[in-house]
């Protein structure tokens, strides 16, 4: 992706998503990181720990936060296929979700990955039905996704993320039109931009990222 688009997105998120939501999140994904960890260590003494480790850091991190991110203004939605759970956040014309990968690993085919990839409604069409209410603006919103990095399963420090990134995903999850960490994200909210070029650049930037990942269909196909 071009620099100009990567700079434009990441102007777009800061002006719709207030820095202190971002802050709250980063908090409580490491929060939650090093609760289940240690209550992993602590339940199973004699067994290996990785799997319910595993386990506890997916729904500690969605309880986190459901908590931490409905307290501000944003909508917090919440998706039931077969009884699992998705946290979604509205906020401003930008929806905001998680997900949870190892190092140097794509999603993989899943269920909840295509309704996550449904959601970023730039690129195609939203079925409402999946929803319990439907959530506002989602017909026209960029969707944006935490991504959360865990650890090597060898290395020694199981109780932080590797990295938490913002990004922009493809609605096939073949690549991201936008990946930063984090904390990166919340150093550009000291950059003061235009907000009048901010409102305008929507329906051109929605056509841009629509442009991109068609043209990236066409070279790998």
């Amino acid at each position: 992706m071009t620099e100009t688009l990567k700079s434009r997105l990441v102007r777009y998120i800061t002006s719709n998503v207030d820095r202190s939501l971002f802050l709250s999140m980063d908090d409580s994904i490491r929060a939650a990181y090093a609760k289940a960890n240690a209550r992993a260590l602590e339940d199973f003494k004699n067994t290996n720990p990785a799997r319910p480790r595993a386990q506890m850091r997916r729904y500690m991190i969605d309880d986190a936060l459901a908590g931490a991110l409905a307290e501000g203004s944003p909508s917090v939605l919440q998706t039931i296929p077969k009884g699992e759970q998705y946290v979604v956040v509205c906020s401003g014309n930008v929806t905001l979700s998680h997900i949870e990968l190892h190092e140097n690993a794509w999603a993989r085919p899943a269920k909840h990955r295509s309704f996550l990839a449904q959601k970023n409604a730039i690129l195609e069409p939203v079925t409402l039905d999946l929803f319990e209410k439907a959530p506002p603006k989602l017909d026209d919103a960029l969707h944006v996704v935490a991504v959360v990095l865990h650890p090597r399963p060898q290395a020694q420090n199981q109780s932080e993320p590797s990295e938490i990134f913002i990004s922009v995903p493809y609605t096939d999850w073949a690549g991201y039109h936008l990946e930063i960490p984090i904390r990166e994200l919340l150093q550009e909210y000291e950059v003061e931009h235009d907000s009048s070029l901010i409102d305008e650049a929507w329906p051109t930037l929605r056509d841009d990222l629509q442009k991109e990942e068609h043209t990236s269909e066409k070279k790998s196909g």
